[in-house]
């Protein structure tokens, strides 16, 4: 019920022709979910030809999804409401530092804790990867002195052997 909130509340926002048609495809998924409820894993791993198409495989990757509970049916039903709501779209305007998040207003720079160091990832015409950089360097730095034992010692004064990392929302 959560998600389905989310969805219709994300679907609204848009034209009403993409709103209808994202609508009708997670009705259709909403009732695929609702379908598979009875089934058990175990008949669909039966399934040979169900199990062989739930690999994608991408230069040494390789995604295996035949554990999950979905159809093919259901694959097809979240390719096409991927393709309504433009996630390829929205993942070009990522990588593009456009201003993809709406309710702060800001580009959505994930992409840039991963770039290589010679990448160009562009934000209000200036690239941010050298800046990104220079903050992993300076955390691998802190991380490295930490573990080193020599600049930060526990209340006794022996070198840390634990740490706590207490990570906040989903910027962890």
């Amino acid at each position: 019920a959560v998600w389905a909130h989310l969805v219709q509340r994300r679907i609204l926002g848009r034209d009403s022709i993409t709103a209808t048609m994202a609508a009708a495809i997670w009705t259709k998924l909403q009732e695929n979910a609702e379908a598979l409820k009875s089934t058990h894993l175990r008949e669909l791993l039966k399934d040979d030809a169900r199990n062989d198409g739930m690999f994608v495989e991408a230069g040494d990757m390789v995604l295996d999804y035949c554990r999950e509970k979905v159809t093919p049916e259901t694959m097809s039903l979240l390719h096409e409401l991927a393709g309504a709501m433009d996630v390829q779209g929205k993942k070009a305007k990522m990588f593009s530092g456009d201003r993809i998040n709406e309710t702060e207003g800001r580009a959505v720079l994930h992409v840039a804790l991963r770039a290589a160091r010679d990448q160009v990832i562009n934000l209000d015409g200036k690239n941010v990867v050298p800046e990104v950089h220079s903050v992993l360097d300076a955390m691998k730095s802190f991380s490295d002195r930490v573990r080193s034992g020599k600049d930060f010692v526990g209340h006794t004064g022996k070198p840390l052997t634990n740490v706590v990392c207490i990570g906040i929302g989903g910027s962890y």
